[in-house]
């Protein structure tokens, strides 16, 4: 009898043991979890690398692009932008509507999505845009916007209403890569990369209310 009790485990034994099994699992899931974001992280951060030649316009009347619209956007650009101020090998690699089906009749136009040979110039084009005067296509205004993977235009997004605060009271900001909001206020210079950050910053200081 002494041999079979000794071995049966005590019950508080076998809780302590059940603890322990339990916390080295929650460490196990936390350090998965962990790796998890990370690795999702650098997806969305490969994916955007990839769009990084890439400008969405909105604007341009369906069929305005006609059989070419490599070359009717390329065109554009030069007649908006001007020669000087792209580079001398300025090609556009891709032009497509987005999506591919049409619309149903009278709504707006799609977005044609634009692929740049060189990245560069992409870059010149949304920097400049800003000191141009609003861009057109026949009397139809054009915006430019870049082309970020779903997830960074959804964490983006998050910040449109405390753009709104700020743009009435006058206050100038701007959204840097991938979601960080900078904010320019009585000569100094914030960042925050976090949407309630900013929503306390404006609290704080009445900003909006």
């Amino acid at each position: 009898m002494n041999k079979i009790g000794d071995k049966v485990k005590d019950p508080q034994t076998i809780i302590k043991d059940v603890k322990i099994g339990i916390d080295q699992i929650q460490r196990q899931v936390g350090v998965i979890e962990t790796e998890k974001k990370a690795l999702q992280e650098k997806v969305i951060e490969l994916e955007n690398r990839s769009r990084r030649a890439n400008i969405h316009l909105v604007g341009f009347p369906e069929g305005s692009e006609g059989e070419d619209p490599e070359g009717f956007i390329q065109q554009w650009f030069l007649e908006a932008f001007g020669t000087e101020q792209l580079s001398t090998s300025f090609l556009v690699e891709r032009a497509h509507r987005i999506p591919s089906k049409r619309f149903p009749p009278g709504s707006l136009p799609r977005a044609i999505l634009v692929k740049m040979v060189n990245t560069r110039d992409r870059d010149t084009i949304m920097k400049n845009k800003r000191t141009l005067p609003p861009l057109e296509y026949n009397r139809n205004r054009i915006e430019l916007y870049p082309d970020y993977s779903k997830a960074t235009q959804m964490k983006r997004r998050e910040f449109g209403e405390v753009k709104k605060r700020m743009a009435v009271a006058g206050i100038k900001y701007s959204l840097l890569y991938p979601s960080k909001m900078r904010i320019v206020f009585k000569d100094q210079v914030f960042f925050f990369s976090h949407l309630k950050d900013v929503g306390d910053w404006l609290d704080i200081r009445g900003i909006g209310n």
